[in-house]
């Protein structure tokens, strides 16, 4: 594994300022050779080159630090590549996966600036998307919401966000996702890729043309089937998906429909230490064999009286190394979703623009693990139940129902612009926790379908919520030279949690419950209640001045809060994720996250460069922390507490180089220090541990990021290779657990040429992540994090990154 390093401070800006003095050199010396616009008014205006077909590394006039990709940039990744994990090029941004796609979710992470993903606000075609975390309540991954071929642009504003933006999570920035419209031209796509561990991918878009009456529409559909690069038995990650936009112009606006089926099912990646690790190899996975996972729960529970030693490599674990944990049978994802959404959008006048959109939302969803903790037993209810089998299958079961609508006005003259919106959602949230019977000689369920007739529901919520916004924001142009900006917004949630009609009406009352695992209900051991969090007054201000035609300096500042997240018994940081006697001492000491924020930074744009830099100063506020008690997987309740104040400074930047006609150079690095300011109470405001964790790093918040790329283009041949560092992540509140830094390279080649008979854009293309095989921790925190673990077995929360993956596609229009 990699270790980080403290030299890494300097190196990456040295590069990004060496490489800036010599992009405004370069600009200098060519600005002889182009007329002023100041003496010939006639003269066009220099165009600013801040995009290349790698990434925009600047957006002049904005008044926060933003950047953005389009789908040229994109298309360099390889088909069936999530949209986020193309994002990791930009400065501020951790990305992290245990797949080579980006797309499995239990492990896919993002973070930006301290923040991590279910801290960001998330939208596409200004639809919420939620936090996009695992077993989300209120929307959908972005790699379920669109086929990655059918994005136009993602927007990744770093630090405040938008204040537009549908989104009760973004305490830190906001990644906008935005569809590619239909062609004016009628043609078909179809694309072919196969790559390592058996994948196989195919796309087909139809599109409409421009048709009589100003519509135009594109049907598409993708199905991608793959391995998981390691395991045994059902490994597979597969899924198949549909699109379809339909645009319609009217004599002063537009009217356009997204709509979006997607049907995924991912078999699980084993959550590892480093102790399992290092004695049962890097490739570890669950067992994946029946009979091995029979055999391994017997004698991870001797009290069933059958005596079993653990299978293979698992029996050189001590006992304190938790060889009960270290493998099952397997676990998966399963979710069905529909996303649609009807926007219109109208110039009412020269001054006047109207945007609406309405969307609706549903999901379907089964998180899946056959436990070894919890038997099959026949007669369960009974004083004398059968003993089956050691194992259940446990589901995490979700279903959300949900819709809104946002509507914006905004007046503009020469001088201003006052826009103002408002936003409302209302959903239903269903969650169960439910188990499954299997015997000694099968599963009896697949890891690939929804499982039916469950031997019992331990428990069962229905949450209601209802989200209100209103904002408002002016623009003033002091002069051609200097804007400022001022707004502000008001967020209401309320959410209400309680155990379904259903549940309560025939609530699992064992007579023997010691022989269930504990599973058996017991008033008051859930907790239900309702619960209000926003802010009245979230206040927003910028400001922009133009110092010339190349320089640029901007500064913002922003107040923003997040929503409580609802969650079952042992759910991560909810607070229902405890007994009803732990929420209603919460109840009234509980306080929602807050974040203000601060960044002021400088650009750059020239026909031949474009830079940025950035500083930026955050301070976290009541920051909730889930403790977690017990193997992560095994849904025992976490203790939350409020852990005060983090802090957060650091700067960034990027730039982007022509190097002649051909060549394009990017660089972007980041060094940010978060800190917690507080140690961490109990409901009674003493310590929770005897080490206070002031001072200490946050977790999976590393100190350095560097990313680097140079692309190539010549007579339709095309090269891209990439690279990218992270330093030491933290993974135990006290720091006494980390993992080292990684260094990765990707590498794209490929060949484009606009006509080929009766074809058209014919491409082919190679891709290939982690060139150099390197092994290294990926995702941190997949089972939530522990205050101590310096020997990283108290909790596998760690997922191995993907060796070497290569891809190779063919598409063609025609």
């Amino acid at each position: 594994m990699m270790r980080g390093h403290r030299s890494f401070r300097l190196l990456p800006f040295l590069l990004l300022a060496a490489t800036t003095i010599w992009a405004q050199q370069q600009a200098a010396s060519n600005s002889q050779a182009v007329p002023s616009t100041a003496t010939d008014p006639q003269a066009p205006q220099q165009p600013n080159v801040t995009n290349t077909e790698t990434v925009v590394v600047t957006a002049p006039g904005e008044f926060r630090d933003e950047q953005s990709m389009d789908s040229s940039a994109l298309s360099i990744e390889a088909p069936g590549t999530s949209p986020i994990r193309s994002v990791a090029e930009l400065p501020s941004v951790d990305f992290t996966a245990a797949d080579p796609y980006g797309a499995y979710e239990w492990a896919v992470r993002i973070s930006v600036r301290g923040f991590n993903q279910n801290q960001l606000g998330f939208t596409l075609d200004d639809m919420p998307l939620g936090d996009m975390s695992y077993g989300n309540w209120n929307g959908l991954h972005i790699s379920r919401a669109i086929i990655d071929e059918n994005m136009g642009r993602i927007v990744l504003s770093q630090g405040t966000g938008s204040l537009e933006t549908a989104s009760t999570s973004n305490l830190g920035g906001t990644l906008q996702f935005y569809s590619a419209d239909p062609s004016d031209k009628r043609n078909f796509t179809l694309s072919q890729s196969f790559g390592s561990w058996n994948a196989y991918r195919t796309y087909g878009r139809y599109e409409s043309g421009l048709l009589p009456g100003n519509t135009k529409f594109y049907l598409a559909g993708a199905l991608q089937l793959t391995d998981k690069w390691r395991g045994h038995g059902d490994i597979g990650q597969n899924y198949w998906q549909l699109n379809g936009k339909l645009v319609h112009y009217t004599h002063n606006g537009e009217f356009s429909i997204f709509v979006d089926y997607s049907d995924r099912r991912e078999v699980d990646y084993q959550d590892v230490n480093k102790i399992w690790t290092r004695k049962l190899g890097y490739d570890w996975d669950n067992y994946g064999v029946w009979g091995t996972a029979i055999q391994a729960a017997f004698a991870c529970n001797p009290q069933y009286g059958v005596p079993a030693a653990y299978p293979g490599k698992v029996a050189t674990l001590a006992s304190n190394e938790d060889p009960c944990d270290a493998g099952y049978y397997g676990g998966a994802g399963l979710r069905k979703d529909i996303l649609g959404g009807i926007s219109y959008k109208a110039q009412i006048n020269s001054h006047l623009l109207w945007k609406t959109t309405a969307y609706g939302h549903h999901d379907d969803g089964r998180g899946l693990w056959f436990t070894p903790y919890v038997p099959t037993m026949a007669n369960i209810y009974s004083a004398t139940p059968t003993f089956v089998s050691p194992i259940s299958e446990r589901t995490s079961e979700y279903a959300i129902a949900r819709g809104g609508v946002l509507s914006s006005l905004a007046y503009e003259t020469a001088r201003n612009r006052v826009e103002g919106g408002v936003w409302f959602e209302g959903e239903r949230w269903n969650l169960a926790r439910r188990y499954y019977g299997t015997s000694i000689a099968s599963p009896l369920h697949s890891l690939y379908d929804f499982p039916s007739n469950p031997l019992t529901t331990q428990w069962e919520y229905v949450f209601n919520s209802t989200v209100y916004q209103l904002h408002l924001q002016d623009v003033f142009k002091v002069n051609q030279k200097f804007s400022v900006e001022a707004g502000f917004k008001t967020v209401e949630t309320n959410t209400d949690g309680e155990l379904s009609a259903s549940f309560l009406s025939n609530p699992p009352i064992f007579a023997n419950p010691t022989l269930q695992g504990g599973i058996g209900y017991t008033p008051g051991a859930y907790a239900q209640g309702a619960l209000e969090s926003g802010k009245p007054f979230l206040p927003q201000f910028g400001a922009d001045w133009k110092a010339t035609r190349n320089h640029e300096l901007f500064a913002d500042a922003a107040y923003n809060v997040r929503s409580y997240v609802p969650g079952g018994y042992g759910f991560g940081n909810s607070p229902w994720g405890t007994t009803q006697a732990g929420f209603a001492a919460l109840k009234h000491t509980l306080k929602p996250e807050t974040s203000w924020t601060e960044e002021g930074g400088y650009r750059f744009t020239s026909k031949l460069a474009a830079a940025q830099a950035s500083y930026f100063h955050v301070n976290f506020s009541n920051r909730l922390l889930a403790f977690t008690q017990g193997p992560g997987i095994a849904g025992d309740a976490s203790i939350l507490s409020n852990a005060g104040g983090v802090t957060t400074n650091g700067v960034d930047g990027a730039v982007t180089v022509h190097l002649g006609p051909d060549f394009t150079l990017y660089n972007g690095a980041t060094y940010s220090r978060s800190t917690y300011g507080d140690n961490v109470l109990t409901a009674a405001g003493t310590p929770l541990y005897a080490t206070s964790i002031k001072g200490k790093v946050a977790v999976d918040a590393p100190e350095g990021l560097y990313k680097s790329s140079l692309d190539w283009h010549r007579y339709g041949a095309f090269a891209h290779l990439g690279s990218d560092f992270m330093s030491t992540r933290y993974f135990t509140y006290s720091n006494d657990g980390s993992v080292g830094g990684r260094f990765l390279v990707d590498l794209g080649l490929g060949y484009q040429r606009e006509d080929l008979g009766a074809f058209h854009d014919v491409k082919v293309q190679i891709n290939a992540y982690n060139l150099l095989n390197s092994q290294y921790y990926a995702s941190i925190g997949t089972n939530g994090f522990v205050f101590s673990d310096p020997n990283s077995v108290a909790l596998n929360t760690l997922q191995v990154g993907s060796p070497r993956t290569l891809v190779g596609s063919f598409s063609a229009h025609f």
